[in-house]
């Protein structure tokens, strides 16, 4: 695993204040517009999903820990399942209990629910496991703790790439100091793989995602191209060529509760 690091904010949050901060300011800086349905549907974590997730019933429970805007929820929804949203950012979880007073947003650490074992058929979570700086651990035995037996967990992680390896072998890895903070972990395959095994789970599936994405960060970083149209559409041509070990920004994994 590798940490990595931000510029520090304000010292005198907790990490749960911070996280909170963190994806509100987030939230605004997009307007809180939430993606169309359509959009979600191209993405490589809706086709791991319809893969491997439970078929949709009224009694499918489903949670997204770390669920942000509630657009994977309204999708969720709209398939068939019993979605329900879980995120620390309260403006926006009040903000969607608002909209939607019909359904299911708590604002909650997903280390620690109210939720009751066994409560869960399916549990997705994007980008979130890893910004705890004590590790993935508790988010993992909390996952297990809501699942029911059989149930799946499908996640996704920052990816220790090749690119980032070879860059840290020449510069070293990130290093806390006085003036930043930890922000999250990037994990390897068999990391991620073993962190599900360790948490009592089978793992069913781990792939790299987001190879475009992480191409556009090596024109960035490498070569100080800055994010545009034209990072974007070297990215897209680049694609089908890059090894997606090298250069893919996050790992998807899929497993079981036994």
């Amino acid at each position: 695993m590798r940490a990595d690091y931000t510029i520090k904010d304000d010292g005198a949050l907790s990490e749960e204040q911070r996280l909170d901060h963190h994806w509100t300011e987030n939230w605004k800086k997009i307007g809180n517009r939430r993606r169309s349905q359509w959009r979600i549907k191209v993405r490589p974590e809706y086709k791991v999903v319809r893969k491997f997730a439970p078929p949709a019933g009224r009694d499918v429970r489903v949670l997204d820990g770390g669920s942000g805007l509630g657009e994977w929820c309204i999708l969720l929804r709209d398939l068939g399942y019993e979605p329900y949203g879980l995120d620390l950012s309260t403006p926006t979880i009040e903000s969607l209990r608002r909209e939607f007073p019909a359904m299911n947003f708590v604002r909650e650490d997903i280390r620690a629910t109210s939720f009751e074992d066994n409560f869960f058929d399916l549990y997705i979570s994007w980008g979130t496991f890893e910004h705890f700086e004590n590790g993935l651990t508790d988010c993992f035995k909390e996952a297990y703790r809501v699942l029911k037996p059989g149930g799946t967990l499908i996640i996704s992680v920052p990816f220790y790439n090749q690119r980032l390896k070879e860059i840290d072998a020449k510069q070293g890895k990130p290093e806390k100091s006085g003036d930043n903070e930890f922000y999250q972990w990037r994990l390897e395959p068999h990391e991620l793989s073993e962190d599900f095994k360790i948490n009592g789970f089978d793992c069913k599936h781990v792939e790299p995602i987001y190879t475009r994405e992480g191409i556009g960060r090596h024109l960035h970083h490498k070569y100080g191209i800055p994010y545009g149209n034209f990072t974007r559409f070297t990215s897209m041509a680049l694609n089908p060529f890059a090894n997606p070990n090298k250069f893919a920004h996050m790992l998807i994994g899929v497993a079981v509760k036994t």
